[in-house]
């Protein structure tokens, strides 16, 4: 039995627990039974008896670490039940297959979003909106200077970086899964006609898009053995953990530059070390957190992943909504 109405998900040092289905939501470490929202590294470990996941998640899992996991796939919207608990995968829009996770017990519903994004991304499911009596909602961006343009402008931006140094090799450093495929997409959309660039675990993942039915644009795997000269007035898409000297020492005239949410901050940008920052993100800004959290209809609201105090202060003053903590 919980305790009371605000106990069904705790939190601890390990991640979002419930008790009474005896299941973790994306855990730091081994346990028994665990649902993934996504298949982002960070939101997910390895060693774990059980896991269950969006069928996309569990295919692009597989993809990166073998397909030897045992992982239980669910379309979004179908129901399965845990010791009498109701759970479901609903789209969040962050990348493909990523989903919001809903937990309806003895008539009371409980809405997990995951990393989330409201922003129009051709690559992956829109958020689905869902009406829930408690929200834990992520909060990465959940500040007011957080407001995302257009993302066809930003690809704009990019395409302009590129064709204005001919000269160059441009770089741009981007997370290998979602985010790289998302700036190919919507760089697609512009006149861009330069040859596309992109390292091994990109080309893997774009791959495996284009095998669950996404569009992504044909791109060339990067192979650093090439003539340096090949790749002039070249875009080149690399993960950003090679954003070091010893791996960019062979070329001579490049110019970098990293898409990040982060990149909205101009000190950020300033210390950052690339030459340029794009400001795209695959979550949600403040309006679209507060947005999300209208739309729920939600009387209870937490917040994790991110700085809420913001957020908090916010919501607080609307007394129609409690905003809740976990307990630590």
């Amino acid at each position: 039995m919980i305790k009371d109405k605000t106990d069904l998900i705790k939190y601890s040092k390990n991640g979002l627990y419930c008790e009474i289905a005896d299941i973790w939501i994306d855990p730091h470490k081994p346990v028994k039974r665990a649902l993934i929202t996504h298949a982002h590294m960070d939101h997910f470990t390895f060693g774990c008896d059980e896991y269950f996941a969006t069928y996309e998640t569990s295919i692009i899992l597989k993809e990166r670490i073998g397909s030897q996991i045992n992982i239980k796939a669910y379309d979004y919207g179908t129901e399965f039940k845990i010791n009498g608990i109701n759970i479901s995968f609903h789209p969040s829009g962050h990348i493909l297959g990523s989903s919001q996770i809903k937990f309806n017990f003895a008539g009371e519903v409980w809405l997990i979003t995951g990393d989330f994004k409201r922003q129009k991304d051709d690559t992956c499911m829109e958020f689905e909106k869902v009406k829930t009596d408690y929200l834990i909602s992520e909060s990465t961006f959940g500040l007011p200077i957080f407001k995302w343009e257009d993302p066809q402008k930003t690809a704009s931006d990019i395409t302009k970086w590129i064709v204005s140094s001919p000269e160059n090799t441009s770089i741009l450093f981007c997370y290998s899964l979602g985010k790289a495929q998302r700036l190919l997409n919507e760089i697609s959309k512009t006149n861009f006609k330069n040859n596309i660039y992109t390292h091994s675990s990109i080309y893997k993942m774009n791959n495996c898009y284009k095998k669950l039915g996404i569009n992504i644009a044909n791109t060339i795997q990067f192979d650093k053995t090439q003539n340096i000269n090949e790749f002039k007035g070249s875009l080149i898409l690399l993960p950003q953990s090679l954003n070091k000297g010893s791996y960019l020492q062979k070329f001579k005239n490049i110019q970098t530059g990293f898409a990040s949410g982060w990149m909205s901050i101009r000190a950020l940008r300033k210390r950052s070390g690339f030459d340029k920052g794009f400001a795209i993100s695959d979550h949600s800004d403040w309006e679209d957190i507060l947005k999300t959290v209208k739309e729920s209809e939600a009387k209870n609201v937490f917040f994790h992943h991110g700085d809420s105090e913001a957020l908090n202060r916010y919501l607080n003053e609307k007394k129609s909504i409690n905003v809740l903590y976990f307990d630590s």
